[in-house]
């Protein structure tokens, strides 16, 4: 028998979608935050739940074998002094539909004039704004993983030129062009959007800094859905300033929640959001963890699991 502890804001949720599945030898503990798990951990196997329910607990976790993540991120797990002799998955495949719909809400919303068209209709002024829409315009995408394929095929559905950066070089679909880290200077000014969507490590801090703010178009806008760390926050502020960016769409910050001090609030060109371009839905963790249920009573690979070094 195994035993499973669900540490969830909405456990109970997370409880009925799993009972659900009816999976067999195995016992469900749950809740809904780090002092209730602290009553169940020392008794389970395998724990699903928040990066930042679970790593306060892993070191009273004796008989852990396996923690499945609600969360794309994980940093919270790759801490140095955390253990690591346990199977870490995370989540993949689903988050990718909810970050397109993210980024194409405000990438039509800038391209068909939204913003505009309501303080027009506020004002009761009858005059049409012309646009020129995302045929031939050119986005690109840092970070081609689950997530950015899918805002890649999104972009080719409308006619976007795609172009890419990554690590290594290599075809992806939908993506004309794949650039490496060493080629941003001339990947940056090609771009109308910048979609980033980069994991928290080390190779990723401070990824864009002014120099690659003033790399780009005057015209373009930068758009931030993978970590706060991988952008310098401060040249970000001053390229807004200085026009050396039009705007930025930010889901992410170095600090969360962003202080309310911080001048991106006041800036007329960024929109900001609290971190919730994608939810974690308790159906779709539940199908990802019930499939990698089975393959671990079958002592087979599990799906979607950590490298603690890489971070991802």
């Amino acid at each position: 028998m195994k035993r499973l502890l669900i540490l969830e804001k909405n456990a109970p949720t997370y409880v009925e979608e799993i009972a659900g599945h009816d999976l067999p030898e195995l016992e469900i503990f749950s809740a809904c935050s780090v002092d209730e798990g602290f009553k169940h951990i020392s008794e389970v196997d395998i724990i699903l739940g928040r990066p930042e329910f679970v790593a306060p607990l892993l070191q009273h976790a004796d008989k852990l074998q396996w923690v499945q993540s609600t969360f794309a991120g994980i940093e919270p797990y790759c801490v140095d002094e955390l253990r690591k002799d346990y199977i870490l998955t995370g989540v993949k495949d689903v988050f990718g539909p909810l970050m397109s719909e993210y980024v194409f809400a405000y990438i039509l919303a800038q391209e068909r004039s939204l913003f505009a068209t309501m303080q027009n209709q506020q004002q009761r002024n009858w005059s049409p704004i012309s646009y020129v829409g995302l045929h031939n315009k050119t986005i690109g995408i840092v970070g081609l993983g689950s997530i950015g394929s899918h805002i890649a095929q999104t972009a080719a559905f409308f006619g976007m030129r795609v172009l890419g950066l990554k690590r290594t070089r290599g075809a992806i679909d939908h993506v004309e062009q794949v650039f490496t880290p060493s080629e941003i200077q001339t990947f940056l000014p090609l771009l109308d959007y910048l979609v980033l969507i980069l994991p928290d490590t080390a190779a990723s801090q401070h990824f864009i800094g002014l120099e690659e703010l003033q790399a780009m178009k005057d015209t373009a806008i930068l758009m931030n859905v993978g970590r706060g760390s991988a952008i310098n926050q401060e040249a970000l502020v001053l390229a807004l300033q200085r026009g050396y960016v039009k705007g930025a769409v930010l889901d992410v910050f170095e600090q969360e929640p962003l202080p309310e001090d911080s001048p991106l609030w006041s800036l007329p060109n960024v929109y900001i959001t609290p971190h919730n371009a994608a939810f974690s839905f308790p159906e779709q963790i539940s199908e990802i963890f019930c499939d990698n249920y089975f393959r671990f009573l079958a002592s087979k690979p599990l799906k979607y699991v950590v490298d603690f070094n890489s971070g991802y």
